[in-house]
């Protein structure tokens, strides 16, 4: 990189130390370093959480999967939009969630089931974080080395490893000295930069190259590998129509169990913050979305157009010592480095910093969190005193950190990053998934529904992750071939299984929901409590009638696709309409399309033509251009959101009487 662009760089990095060195003082209790006091607002909450989200790995799978399949299988992704958007403006899970009060998800297991659940659920949820979190700091530290054109070894020392202390490191120190408070704050300052860099970024890949370059490169894959025609890429392997499918199926069942930003999901000042922020993911959204799928198309462009030929064979030559898996990963963000002009470059790699370090922040609060919250103290069965407390919460940060190290050093991985993610994160939700859903919205929901559908789930994606590793694959291979010696499946699949993470989730999931139902079905003798546990009917606040006498009043549609309740106000409604009335818009688009190109295929004597390659690239082009026009706008309306945000949590943690909140579940009444 160019002077200008360590420069630009730099100066957001200055920022957000000042940032911390300044927030450090605003930790006085447990609650405050588990869930920043709950003083989040909606903004701050939604800025920070998806920059937390989004993640430097994150980008890197969008880039992977985008070269392997291109833009035909987002066609069919709209349908997870749609299904994520509802479900964001129900509230589903979220704001049940929230209104039990916990600090994690597991308190949340004990108060439904009961405390052993609570501990086995918490070391699931951990184990499956630190092993889905193992290969984050490996992925990095190649991105950047691929970005910036580093050498492997500097003075015979792999460079990688360094790199993996560095970023570790600079995460840890962030975390352990102010929690949850320091995240977010961080995080803001980060999205806030981040915003205006990707819209910079995003746009600067239009001016680079040009609209028939595009073209070209997205219109150059054989009959039924196409990269823009959804109808005409069914023989892409993996990152197809069945992997969206699978995802969305996944996706729903698990929402709300995946733990690794679980700090944002007890920080909301209120359940109606919480709700509020996750209704403005969409809008929040718009930018990441627009920088992450301009810089795919930059990179695949550069990658295989004729006109960068000889820039091609040079990123093949330093691609060629690496492994497979690894070289998969890097060119991509090589292919970016190579494009990019002085000053652009610079803004890329803060992005990407801020990418990782968002996520890596984020990930060791919740996974050190976890381990003592829901596995330790449970386990001690009696509460400690708040310096033991915090003293306990940041070692177990630093040995997250230590594990994503020796795990990222040690782990050979040999199948696709999003793959690697789903069957890991499936390890905990497979069984979460139910216990959630089950345990929020179905009072026959039982103790041994909730432990069935567990041990199915576990045991399930268990052998999916051994199956996914060549030497787990390979074991088993030659135990089947011993009982079905003639499968032709079998012996053609010999170095990988034929069925990759995506089904083998699928499987789990499906498994582990039907256990849970069945289960709870044969085994409920009394209804649970579900007034006391959300703080409704005898057991609620003051205001609650009100608010219960209100809900009346909103109709079930505006209830369900508006997402309006007894709390909304009009700036509320403006804002969820606007929301419902974007995805609406891209889902009749997506419908009326679908529709006609169905019927030119089975109809084409009625003079219906479908679609072309050429026409898919138009519609592709004009749905990125629609998100380029729109991100300056939503990137400068979340940044006054967040500033004020950020400002009022500033003053509510200042004038905030503490409690003796941590987490601490007492046994229940026998009247209970």
């Amino acid at each position: 990189m160019q002077p200008i662009d360590w420069f630009l760089f730099s100066i957001p990095i200055v920022v957000i130390a000042v940032f911390c060195f300044h927030s450090q003082k605003y930790i006085r209790s447990v609650a405050d370093f588990l869930a920043a006091g709950r003083t989040g607002g909606r903004y701050l909450l939604s800025s920070a959480n998806g920059m937390a989200g989004m993640g430097l790995i994150t980008l890197a799978v969008a880039m992977q999967n985008f070269r392997h399949a291109g833009w035909a299988v987002s066609w069919w992704g709209q349908v997870i939009t749609l299904a994520m958007t509802i479900l964001s403006l129900s509230g589903f899970v979220y704001y049940r969630y929230r209104q039990t009060k916990v600090l994690t998800l597991a308190q949340f297991f004990e108060i439904r089931y009961c405390r052993a659940f609570r501990v086995v659920m918490g070391i699931l949820c951990w184990l499956a974080g630190i092993i889905n979190f193992g290969i984050f700091p490996a992925v990095g530290a190649h991105f950047f080395i691929a970005f910036l054109g580093l050498p492997r070894e500097i003075g015979g020392i792999p460079l990688y490893p360094v790199l993996m202390v560095l970023f570790l490191g600079s995460a840890a120190v962030i975390t352990m000295s102010g929690g949850q408070v320091q995240n977010m704050i961080t995080d803001m300052i980060q999205s806030l930069f981040g915003y205006f860099m990707c819209v910079v970024v995003g746009i600067s890949v239009v001016c680079i190259f040009s609209m028939e370059q595009f073209r070209e490169a997205m219109l150059a894959q054989p009959p039924g590998q196409s990269y823009v025609n959804p109808f005409d890429s069914f023989e892409v392997s993996d990152f197809n129509i069945w992997f969206i499918l699978i995802n969305l199926i996944v996706m729903v069942y698990g929402y709300g169990s995946w733990q690794g930003n679980q700090g944002y999901s007890a920080s909301a000042l209120n359940p109606h913050e919480a709700k509020m922020g996750n209704i403005l993911s969409t809008w929040r959204m718009l930018s990441i979305t627009m920088f992450s799928a301009m810089i795919s198309l930059g990179a695949y462009t550069f990658l295989t157009h004729p006109a960068f030929a000889s820039e091609q064979l040079a990123i093949s030559g330093e691609l060629a010592s690496y492994s497979a898996q690894n070289a998969d990963q890097m060119a991509m963000p090589m292919a970016t480095s190579s494009f990019l002009p002085a000053g652009i470059k610079g803004l890329f790699a803060a992005v990407a910093f801020f990418f990782m370090l968002s996520t890596d922040t984020t990930y060791l609060h919740s996974w050190g969190s976890i381990f003592i919250q829901d596995i330790v103290l449970p386990l001690y069965g009696r509460p400690v005193s708040a310096r033991l407390h915090l003293l306990l919460l940041r070692l177990a940060i630093l040995g997250v950190a230590v594990f994503g190290f020796v795990f990222s050093l040690c782990y050979r991985q040999n199948e696709y990053i999003n793959m690697f993610q789903m069957i890991t994160g499936t390890f905990f939700s497979a069984g979460a998934g139910c216990a959630i859903i089950g345990g929020l919205y179905w009072k026959r929901g039982t103790r041994a529904g909730a432990w069935s559908g567990v041990a199915a789930g576990a045991f399930l994606s268990l052998a999916g992750i051994v199956l996914m590793d060549a030497r787990g694959w390979h074991a088993a291979r030659q135990f089947l071939l011993g009982i079905f010696p003639n499968s032709t499946v079998l012996q053609e699949a010999a170095d990988k299984c034929p069925v990759n993470g995506a089904w083998l989730s699928l499987v789990a999931v499906l498994c582990a929901g039907s256990v849970y139902v069945l289960v709870s079905l044969l085994t409920c003798r009394k209804p649970f409590n579900m007034d006391r546990m959300l703080h409704r009917g005898r057991y609620a606040e003051a205001d609650t009638a009100l608010r219960v006498e209100n809900a009346r009043k909103i109709g079930w549609c505006k209830r369900l696709f508006l997402g309006f309740d007894e709390e909304f106000t009009l700036r509320d409604k403006i804002v969820s309409a606007s929301v419902f009335s974007w995805t609406a818009f891209w889902t009749v688009c997506f419908v009326v399309i679908t529709l006609y190109n169905i019927i030119a295929f089975a109809l084409p004597a009625a003079g219906f033509k479908p679609w072309d390659d050429g026409m898919w690239f138009n519609w592709m082009m004009f749905y990125l251009m629609v998100h380029v026009v729109l991100a300056p706008v939503t990137a400068v309306w979340m940044t006054w959101g967040g500033i004020r945000d950020l400002r009022e949590m500033y003053r509510r943690l200042s004038a905030l009487t503490r409690s003796q909140d941590d987490g601490y579940v007492p046994e229940p009444r026998k009247d209970d």
